[in-house]
Parts: C-alpha cells; sequence; structure tokens
C-alpha cells in the first residue's frame, strides 16, 4: 500500500508539471465531487456559476471504486474537490497527501460521525452537507456569494419541509424496524425512530442468515427493504422463508440510468412512499 501510494505522488507530480501548460476553456471555476448526493447538493448551489463533475460515474459501487491514473490528471485542475467523508470514500485521502495544494471539503464536518456514512439520508444532516459546500463554494468564488446563499437558503427550506413530511408520515407506524440489506439507513433510522436491521450480503454467512430470518419472524416483520448490487437470491429466500414481502429503498450512492432523471430529493419521495406502503 506505501509503494502505491508513493507511486501515486510520483505520476501526480509528473502531471502537475504540465498543469500550467493546459488551456483553460472558460472561466467557470472546475469543481469536482466524489459521489452522487455531493455532485446533487453542489449543483443546485452553483447551478451555472461553476463546472461540477463527479468522479464516480453513474451507476459505479461507490464502495468498490478505484482512483486511476486519468481520474488523477482531471483532478489536479479542481479549483475544489468536495466529498462526503466519514470513511466513504475510501481513496481520498491518497489524493489529499499527494497533491496537498488541493483545495478539498469534507461536507461530514459538524455532524456526528458514525460507523455509516450515509449522512445525506438525514435532510437535517443533508442540510449540513450543502451548507459546507456553500460555504467553500463561497471562499473560493466570492464575487458570486449572493447567489449562492440564496439557493443554499431555497434547498435548507426545501430539507426541513422534507424532514417535516417524513416525520409526519411515519410518526403512527407501529413496527419501528427496517430490515434492510445494505447498512445505510442508520441515520435515517435513528432521526426517524427506526431500528435498522441489515442483512448480510455474504451467502455463506449462514448464522447471520438464520438469525435475520429467526428475528423477522418472532418481531412480525412484514417487509424487506432492497437496492441495487443486492444479492437478489438471498434476499428472495429470506422473504420465502418469512413472508415477507419485498420494496426497494434507494440510498442515493449513485443514480444508474433508470433514475437518470431524478434528484435527491424525488428519490427520497419514492423512498417515503416505499416504507410507508411496506410497514402501514
Amino acid at each position: 500500500m506505501k509503494k502505491i501510494k508513493i507511486l501515486l505522488i510520483i505520476i501526480i507530480a509528473m502531471i502537475t508539471s504540465c498543469k500550467n501548460n493546459k488551456q483553460v476553456d472558460n472561466d467557470k471555476i472546475q469543481i469536482y465531487t466524489s459521489i452522487y448526493p455531493m455532485y446533487d447538493f453542489t449543483k443546485k448551489i452553483v447551478n451555472d456559476k461553476a463546472n461540477v463533475i463527479n468522479i464516480v460515474g453513474a451507476g459505479e459501487e461507490p464502495h468498490h471504486f478505484e482512483i486511476n491514473t486519468k481520474d488523477m490528471a482531471k483532478i489536479i485542475n479542481a479549483d475544489l474537490i468536495i466529498y462526503n467523508g466519514g470513511g466513504m470514500e475510501h481513496w481520498i485521502e491518497s489524493l489529499i497527501e499527494a497533491q496537498k495544494n488541493l483545495k478539498t471539503i469534507n461536507t461530514s464536518q459538524n455532524t456526528i460521525e458514525e460507523n455509516d456514512p450515509h449522512f445525506w439520508l438525514s435532510p437535517k444532516k443533508a442540510k449540513i452537507q450543502m451548507q459546507n459546500i456553500k460555504n467553500a463554494v463561497v471562499e473560493i468564488d466570492f464575487k458570486n456569494s449572493e447567489y449562492y446563499n440564496s439557493n443554499y437558503n431555497f434547498y435548507a427550506k426545501k430539507l426541513d419541509e422534507l424532514d417535516e413530511k417524513i416525520k409526519n408520515s411515519l410518526q403512527n407506524i407501529t413496527n419501528r424496524y427496517l430490515v434492510v440489506t445494505h447498512p445505510a439507513f442508520s441515520h435515517f433510522a435513528e432521526e426517524y425512530n427506526f431500528k435498522e436491521i441489515a442483512i448480510s450480503r455474504d451467502e455463506a454467512d449462514l448464522k447471520r442468515v438464520a438469525d435475520i430470518i429467526n428475528f423477522i419472524k418472532t418481531n412480525n416483520i412484514k417487509a424487506i427493504f432492497i437496492e441495487e448490487f443486492s444479492n437478489d437470491k438471498l434476499i428472495q429466500s429470506v422473504a420465502n422463508e418469512t413472508g415477507a414481502n419485498i420494496f426497494e429503498l434507494n440510498p442515493i450512492e449513485a443514480l444508474s440510468e433508470e433514475y437518470k432523471d431524478e434528484d435527491y430529493f424525488s428519490i427520497m419521495e419514492k423512498n417515503l412512499t416505499s416504507i410507508t406502503n411496506a410497514l402501514f
């Protein structure tokens, strides 16, 4: 790992030496974001005032993403790199170490960091992340600060409204367990008084799967929430064994082609509909 980091630093240094010879296409600031939620929040703040490029491509699994030299060659021209933090981007530390002159913002600062880095699934924490993004953008483009502040205020209000809607919609649900295929919803669960129960992704973890099946039966749980990249065969087996129905719940990590016309708010609305249909 240490040798890889050293090689990465050498490659970036070589690329950086050519940076000043590169022609800039326009005067807009160049912002790179790590994953889709950061991209979506940033676009909502800057709109057309900046070029925003997402590092993890559409449909890629962020947890398994590996940054390459081609990505590095682009990123060194960034005015700002925006990332989620909390361990979501295992590659970010190497990037920061290799290119110390890059301006970066960890959007999870001022949130309560736990083992789950999916902070954005809590609208309250998403609001903090969006504010951190806005503040970082204002630092590098102060002349447009009024515009960025206005956009932030608009979406901060929408996040407050979303939070209130979720709270009101789910308050009368009696069974407060969210059985999910990916432990991504602990911040959501904590915010709205649920308990997240994650099914093992490993089909060979027979004891864990057996424990989950027993838990579902014992607690009369009627729904399992599935997402992209889940082990469909395993989930179907658990559903068949327990009689639970399967519903979709999107962690909004990366959007596949199916979701190309969606954004954070529309998917959170769909998640809310899925939970209410499943648990009422």
